[in-house]
């Protein structure tokens, strides 16, 4: 490659300059949603939308944008849709039944859905994906997690059953894109009624969502146990697992070892700190302090912290990635999100859990529910082997690190705030920084 091609950040800073210059639309008074598609020697894809001001939709257009890493070339948008026409064909490839409707359903980080119907069975609803997340590693994934013994005989892992497109794996080879479907599940995102729920309703739920992240956690990785994000292939009746480069925080690998994935768990935390835009008071205060730590002292993290188990996790199963009842907020429909799925050390999923301790925040960080301290116990009461492991000297000085990167990284303080919240609105990450630092520097 040559040396004069663009890197990641500089492509995303000429899209973003072709997005706010009009490239897709007066983007006055709107926000720009982005995620990387594909990276290649040659180019980078890109999916983005603009969402927000006075014609702000439940379903913001999606484009396709690539730019040419020597030139700098910017392709003109393709919207990113399947047709109704191509969305009868896949149906009918997949069910073998007719399409009678569809609806724009609603979207991921990663993807766009639309609710279908079809003629043979009115009763029964689909979902139809269009994703950028390899959709025939995660069905052959979420099939390994149907496998699971307590998913089984217990149900503590309810996974929304998966319809395979003959065809689609080599398809996606060549666009980038996979179409994926799904049967559709009823009922209500827990993150819409999970904060309101009475005390004891909180403490049933905690207890479900802990069994479901013991199960994944169960199963077994083969030698040598690699760090990174998962994939999975289907040969014959059996599930090839294999660990590549983690992609959803830009951290690379595979990692032989817990130490080297927490060295690139911190610097990519500083390079995203780097970047963020609406905190420069924190920056003054903090970033050369932050940076110098980074460059010199990370040789200090514990070899001790290789005993911490590395496992099969889903590392965005919060609220929002559950579906319950409708009538009965503590009965799981579904849990989904499956393109979030690693091998990591267990307590990576640190943000996940603490979602059910604390009220939402625009800082990520909110206050503790009452008697939170019953939720977690609670939460690792029921699955008391991994308590074990979260109560060891290596389990601790783990979430040190971890939660340094996690921190260190403020969200943007909105406008206006009164001084007091301003103030409060970056006190974790203030206080889980100069901990960190005046331990370790």
């Amino acid at each position: 490659m040559s040396q004069n091609n663009m890197t990641e950040d500089e492509a995303l800073s000429a899209l973003m300059s072709y997005v706010f210059s009009g490239g897709l639309g007066a983007p006055t008074g709107k926000d720009a949603g982005y995620s990387l598609i594909e990276a290649t020697p040659t180019s980078f894809s890109w999916s983005v939308a603009l969402d927000g001001g006075d014609e702000a939709s439940a379903h913001a257009d999606r484009y396709r944008i690539n730019i040419d890493r020597q030139s700098g070339q910017i392709t003109s948008p393709g919207p990113i849709a399947i047709s109704e026409t191509e969305q009868a064909q896949v149906i009918a490839l997949a069910t073998g039944q007719t399409l009678t409707s569809s609806t724009r359903f609603l979207d991921g980080a990663r993807s766009i859905s639309y609710q279908v119907t079809v003629e043979e069975n009115p009763d029964t609803a689909y979902l139809i994906h269009l994703r950028h997340g390899n959709v025939a590693s995660m069905e052959s994934l979420i099939t390994r997690l149907s496998r699971t013994p307590k998913a089984v005989t217990e149900h503590v892992l309810p996974i929304p059953a998966f319809f395979p497109i003959p065809g689609e794996r080599e398809r996606q080879e060549i666009t980038g894109l996979g179409r994926q479907i799904s049967l559709f599940v009823p009922g209500v995102l827990a993150s819409r009624i999970y904060p309101s729920l009475p005390h004891e309703d909180k403490l049933v739920f905690i207890q479900k969502v802990a069994l479901a992240f013991a199960a994944s956690w169960s199963i077994s990785l083969s030698e040598p146990i690699l760090i990174g994000g998962l994939h999975a292939t289907t040969v014959g009746d059996t599930i090839i697992l294999d660990v590549q480069a983690e992609r959803d925080h830009g951290l690379g690998g595979p990692f032989p070892s817990v130490r080297e994935y927490l060295e690139s768990h911190v610097k990519a935390s500083f390079r995203a700190l780097e970047k963020q835009q609406g905190i420069e008071e924190f920056k003054q205060k903090y970033l050369k302090r932050i940076g110098n730590f980074v460059r010199t002292r990370l040789h200090k993290i514990s070899p001790i912290v290789e005993n911490v188990p590395i496992v099969v996790l889903h590392s965005n199963m919060g609220p929002h990635n559950i579906i319950v009842s409708s009538d009965e907020p503590t009965t799981f429909r579904a849990i989904i999100g499956w393109t979030f799925v690693a091998s990591e050390p267990f307590l990576a999923v640190h943000r996940s859990v603490e979602a059910y301790f604390r009220e939402p925040a625009l800082n990520g960080f909110g206050p503790e529910y009452d008697r939170a301290d019953e939720l977690r116990d609670a939460f690792w009461g029921t699955i008391p082997y991994w308590r074990r492991w979260g109560e060891t000297d290596a389990a601790e000085v783990f979430r040190e690190w971890f939660r340094f990167g996690l921190f260190m990284k403020p969200e943007g303080r909105p406008a206006g705030l009164p001084a007091a919240a301003s103030r409060a609105f970056w006190s974790e990450n203030v206080r889980v920084v100069e901990d960190f630092l005046n331990r370790y520097e």
